[in-house]
């Protein structure tokens, strides 16, 4: 879970766009990057907390209230986000002026798809292969796990409860990848109301799984509560282009909403969440609806404040959280295979404080994802936007887009 796009399974916006104007569409593009930072940061605590306990014992920072696994509501803010960016994006692609402008050719649900697939796979297959070898080394793993259709095309399995790709962190995009067939269905069938179809549809499916259970093979994945996170970051698309449409100004209620949102999100450190953090816990169909609540609606309401707010990104903070956004694919997807080079370090080479391993994962990760955006997934983008030229939604072709959404 990007770009006008998103990572994680979403895209971001380019860091070459500027806003002309406070306010304007690329500054609350901007804040969502921002976001994006601020939400696999959390998902980098949260794994760095359970590296460190593994490898040097368990932090105090692991015994403060709730706080060991709360980084998992990344993932949630992440499926907001690009349940928002990526509708905007399909509804752009049903847009036969804005397509025409572009000089788009071909077959606007293909483009689209292979897009949202370009994001997601080439680095998610790549960082799978180091993992793989990374792990055949020192634990028992099949070349099976590696070409399960599960692992190689991120599609639920035919078992129960779901398991896992190889790449642990993955499990997210099976997920993200649902939405997108989802919306690339409703691209084709009915393209004039694909976000409200795409909606409709997700609503329509969890509201079943609410009625027969969703304790089965696919049902997990494709009736699960979770997937509602999407369709309030749809919700918040289609009020965002209703009030852009009118325009009317909301931005001093929106950042309340922001704030609120925060609020609550950041009050679940104290009073807890259940098992809902576990992937383990959301894959067998459990405590899903309580993670909706305790931290989808909450997310919803973070980013859409956020989105509405659109505050000044001007700051060196800033502009590093939004350089940090811009590379959250990479940071999300080289969590696991940093941790593992990172423990074997503290095992055999150097042996810090838990807490201090904790800190000190979070920013080796973090670099490692960085120096991965720069060198790989950068070059990957700026290749495969020259593949498939014209730029089909016009969205920045500038290397640097952002790309898929996210896990936890």
């Amino acid at each position: 879970m990007q770009t006008t796009s998103t990572r994680l399974g979403v895209e971001a916006a380019s860091p070459s766009i500027t806003p002309s104007k406070p306010g304007g569409d690329g500054q609350r593009l901007l804040a969502v990057q921002a976001l994006r930072a601020v939400a696999v940061i959390l998902v980098l605590f949260a794994h760095c907390i359970d590296g460190a306990e593994d490898a040097l014992g368990t932090p105090r920072q692991a015994h403060f209230f709730f706080w060991e696994n709360f980084g998992s509501a990344g993932l949630d803010i992440f499926f907001v986000i690009s349940g928002f960016i990526v509708s905007l994006v399909a509804a752009r692609a049903a847009n036969p002026r804005a397509n025409a402008a572009q000089g788009q050719r071909g077959s606007k649900t293909g483009l689209f798809l292979i897009r949202r697939i370009t994001r997601i796979f080439p680095l998610y297959w790549l960082l799978t292969g180091i993992f793989f070898f990374e792990r055949i080394q020192h634990n028992p793993v099949t070349w099976r796990a590696l070409f399960s259709l599960q692992t190689l095309l991120l599609l639920p399995s035919m078992g129960f409860p779901q398991k896992a790709p190889l790449l642990s962190i993955g499990w997210s995009l099976l997920f993200e990848l649902y939405f997108y067939l989802v919306l690339s269905t409703f691209l084709f069938l009915t393209p004039r109301a694909v976000v409200r179809n795409t909606t409709l549809f997700l609503g329509a499916m969890v509201v079943l799984g609410a009625l027969i259970g969703i304790r089965h093979p696919l049902l997990v994945v494709w009736m699960n509560p979770m997937v509602l996170e999407f369709v309030l970051g749809c919700l918040i698309g289609l009020l965002y282009v209703r009030l852009r449409n009118s325009g009317a100004r909301v931005s001093s209620i929106a950042k309340w909403f922001a704030l609120f949102g925060a609020v609550l999100l950041a009050a679940t450190v104290f009073t807890g969440y259940g098992s809902a953090s576990e992937s383990s816990t959301i894959l067998a169909g459990d405590d899903c609806w309580l993670r909706l609540g305790v931290w989808g609606f909450p997310s919803a309401l973070l980013v859409g404040g956020v989105i509405f707010w659109a505050p000044a990104m001007r700051s060196l903070l800033a502009r590093l959280l939004v350089f940090l956004g811009d590379a959250s694919y990479s940071i999300y997807l080289c969590g696991i295979p940093a941790q593992v080079i990172i423990n074997y370090c503290w095992r055999r080479i150097w042996k810090p404080g838990p807490d201090v391993g904790v800190f000190f994962g979070v920013v080796v990760c973090a670099a490692v994802g960085v120096a991965c955006y720069m060198l790989i997934e950068r070059p990957l983008m700026r290749f495969f936007h020259n593949w498939y030229k014209p730029n089909p939604f016009g969205e920045s072709a500038q290397a640097g887009g952002r790309g898929s959404s996210v896990g936890s």
